[in-house]
């Protein structure tokens, strides 16, 4: 699942009993959202995304609005990929106001700020099941022919023993890796049409701040009470790689420095109108949020000036959209 992040759903109640974390390298993880997001041609709700659930992993997504979406949610995908792996590797903390059903962190129920710690713990996590990951595996190593076995083995150690799990022995597993990822027609992230993944880019500084955040995870998850967890270390060293990585591509760029254009006062504004335009704009506007059944009344005073929103006429109330999407225990 991608749960929590606002495109992902808890769907499973609390038949799990374990957690596997998978962390790829955010350097190519946030334009393999944007090229799902264009696949799906930016849907929001379960039956927009349906429409075209074979059409995901087939297309990259036009560069102009790979650049468009980026320059617009950068800041907010980066620091969604690091909360990601805190709420499972500190057991559920909820970045997300209560009342943000959604997830999204739209104005104004913005995400909470490390001076809110300690945040809530999810109850998911409290009451469904242990969030706290048995083991983290990295989609580099799983891909990869030479290490891909033995990151699939030790997602077998994992499952080995559990109840209604039969697991092939550790012998077996380099041959089921390769007949499946070899030879799997399913479609995958490497099928895509289209441009390189390597023409979706970020600019300089976008890459420094990816580097930032990488140096922030690899200092938090290697001092203190995670300098001897097991799966922490896993994590750090994939970190290492994921510097290693981005360090490298961003030292060639600066070799060859794209010109930078003029400031224009009014792009940034055009990027927001443009994701409304293609119905990803804020899911908590004035004219939106009105219409939740029970909800205005709880965050109304955040909007602003009274008498204009009093006068207003009254919308149509309908069901919250994230009560569809993820159920408690």
């Amino acid at each position: 699942t991608q749960y929590p992040h606002y495109e992902g759903i808890w769907s499973y109640g609390a038949s799990l009993d374990q957690v596997i974390l998978l962390v790829r390298n955010p350097r190519w993880n946030i334009p393999g959202f944007h090229h799902y997001l264009s696949e799906v041609e930016y849907g929001q709700n379960f039956a927009d995304v349906n429409e075209h659930i074979y059409d995901i992993f087939t297309q990259r997504s036009q560069l102009e609005d790979w650049i468009k979406w980026r320059d617009l949610n950068f800041q907010n995908e980066i620091n969604l990929w690091g909360y990601h792996i805190d709420f499972y590797m500190e057991g559920g903390p909820q970045y997300w106001r209560e009342v943000d059903f959604n997830r999204v962190g739209h104005k104004p129920l913005y995400f909470l700020n490390e001076s809110d710690r300690p945040w809530p713990i999810d109850p998911r996590c409290t009451d469904c099941m242990d969030c706290v990951p048995a083991l983290v595996v990295t989609h580099e190593k799983l891909a990869n022919v030479t290490t891909g076995p033995d990151e699939l083995t030790k997602i077998a150690g994992v499952l080995r023993g559990k109840n209604g799990m039969t697991v092939i022995s550790d012998e077996a597993i380099p041959c089921v890796w390769h007949e499946v990822w070899e030879h799997n027609t399913a479609p995958s992230i490497d099928d895509r049409a289209g441009l390189a993944t390597e023409d979706y880019g970020f600019t300089n500084d976008q890459f420094e701040r990816i580097l930032i955040k990488l140096e922030e995870m690899k200092n938090k998850y290697s001092s203190g009470v995670w300098a001897s967890n097991p799966v922490a270390i896993d994590l750090v060293s994939a970190f290492d790689i994921y510097i290693a990585n981005v360090t490298e591509e961003l030292n060639l760029q600066y070799l060859s420095p794209v010109p930078t254009p003029p400031t224009d006062p009014t792009y940034y504004q055009s990027l927001v109108d443009w994701y409304e335009g293609v119905g990803r704009g804020n899911r908590y506007s004035v004219d939106i949020a009105r219409t939740y059944a029970g909800f205005w009344e709880e965050v109304k005073y955040l909007y602003g000036d009274d008498q204009y929103l009093e006068a207003l006429p009254a919308p149509a109330p309908i069901e919250q959209l994230g009560a569809q999407v993820s159920e408690p225990c």
